[in-house]
């Protein structure tokens, strides 16, 4: 396997061709890392400028005062020379993130640099890439702005999603945006042309990334490569993708070698979640509680689409949820359908959820579970009661559904979810329960292929 850690956690890095016009993508490299406190050491080098945001310049390769273990060019022209002279140097990784101009000869550059790369053992990214966040070892090369606060955010995880995007304003999105329910992101990388180093080996390199756990990918193109590496990564890390292109030959060999194909570009994130955060399934029989039988009809209905089924619980836990729940709660216990509570009140609607909950997930008739949330600000609802009955039941996956609730009484279930590590989807029945589909499968198969 290549060693590729230098280019996500470089011990110290030299950028070449810092401009100082502000907001340029060159300017903004140097300013990414200054504001999101790089700790390793930092170079740059222009031989037009004596400092710049505070960082000194140096004026060429000679007056560097060590080797840097990565180079990243933002320069516009001279990259063969550049990194032929970055070799003399004895620079061994380098990422090069100039774009090629339209009516270069790609081929005669390609071959250079693969000559050069080889003569001095450089292992190269790109050309045309718009960089790598990599929010858990607090680095970044992009040439877009990465929030400080994102980075914090994800700094501590243990384990995370990361993103692979033959995109660089996609990739370099994950910067500044986050999704709906925000979940840990490890790593992002767009490799632009991708000459030396390819998604085959960037997929190899999270496979041993003890903080990847899932893995996601925006596709143009399916190479062969590409196939072969998620054959041998899928039985052991899940791979989603989503896939823009017209080869539908390759998408099924791709989907054949255990990729998860998702229906559109937020899927990447919103069912990767699932993927992150819940326990293998046990089965495909789930319990259901919701606050009317219009919500758990929406839930039902795709679940039939998806050959998912009602779970069936004992005798015990149905004499207990129609005992203590009420409501119109079914004769077999299981959806728990509430309505109507006795009060409109934080510590009924709790209690409520709590104890139908506790009973569905400890009864072994029942694979998983998918509360159905919706309510209105004036119901002080208290999600991390699901903190205990986490703890208690690890091995059954928990999926939030919230349906028509308001909005601040909305925000603060998804921010508890979060802290939960509970998927927890806004109005998007289909896409929950499709998920947990996707996540049974995904297991069933690794399961035949032992």
């Amino acid at each position: 396997m290549k060693n590729l850690e230098p280019f996500f956690n470089p011990k110290s890095v030299l950028i070449i061709g810092v401009s100082r016009k502000a907001l340029s993508f060159s300017y903004t490299v140097l300013k990414n890392l200054l504001e999101i406190f790089y700790q390793g050491k930092l170079y740059i080098l222009n031989p037009n400028a004596s400092e710049i945001l505070g960082v000194k310049s140096y004026h060429s390769f000679e007056d560097l005062p060590e080797i840097p273990e990565l180079a990243v060019i933002v320069l516009g022209k001279n990259i063969v020379e550049i990194v032929e002279k970055l070799g003399q140097k004895g620079v061994k990784y380098v990422a090069i993130q100039t774009e090629l101009k339209p009516g270069t000869n790609v081929n005669l550059v390609h071959s250079k640099l693969n000559e050069i790369c080889e003569k001095y053992e450089i292992t190269y990214l790109g050309p045309s890439m718009l960089g790598i966040i990599n929010f858990i070892d607090n680095f970044t090369t992009s040439i877009i702005p990465v929030r400080q606060h994102i980075m914090r955010e994800n700094k501590n995880i243990k384990e995370g999603i990361s993103f692979i995007a033959q995109s660089g304003g996609l990739a370099g999105a994950l910067g500044w945006w986050t999704p709906s329910q925000r979940l840990p992101i490890s790593k992002v990388i767009h490799l632009g042309k991708g000459y030396h180093i390819d998604e085959a080996d960037i997929l190899e390199f999270f496979l041993n990334d003890p903080t990847t756990k899932v893995i996601s990918l925006f596709l143009r193109e399916i190479t062969p490569e590409l196939i072969d590496a998620i054959k041998q990564i899928s039985p052991f890390k899940p791979v989603l993708f989503f896939y823009v292109g017209k080869d539908e030959t390759s998408e099924k060999q791709l989907v054949s070698s255990g990729g998860i194909p998702v229906l559109n570009y937020i899927e990447l994130f919103e069912i990767a979640k699932i993927f992150l955060w819940c326990p293998e399934p046990k089965g495909t029989n789930l319990g259901i509680i919701g606050p009317s039988s219009g919500a758990i009809h929406l839930i039902v209905k795709e679940m039939r689409k998806q050959n998912l089924s009602l779970a069936k619980p004992s005798n015990n836990s149905r004499n207990i949820i129609i005992d203590k729940i009420g409501g119109s709660t079914c004769a077999y216990g299981n959806p728990v359908d509430y309505w109507p509570p006795e009060k409109f009140i934080g510590i009924k609607i709790c209690g409520i959820y709590n104890t139908s909950a506790e009973t569905l997930l400890k009864d072994n008739n029942v694979d998983g579970l998918i509360l159905a949330l919706e309510f209105f600000i004036e119901i002080e609802f208290d999600f991390n009661i699901f903190k205990a009955l986490k703890e208690k039941y690890p091995l059954k996956p928990i999926i939030t559904i919230l349906i028509q609730a308001e909005h601040e009484g909305a925000k603060r279930v998804i921010k508890a979810a979060s802290e939960l590590k509970i998927p927890t989807f806004d109005n998007e029945v289909e896409r929950a329960v499709r998920g947990f589909r996707l996540l049974y499968d995904y297991y069933s198969r690794i399961k035949k292929r032992k």
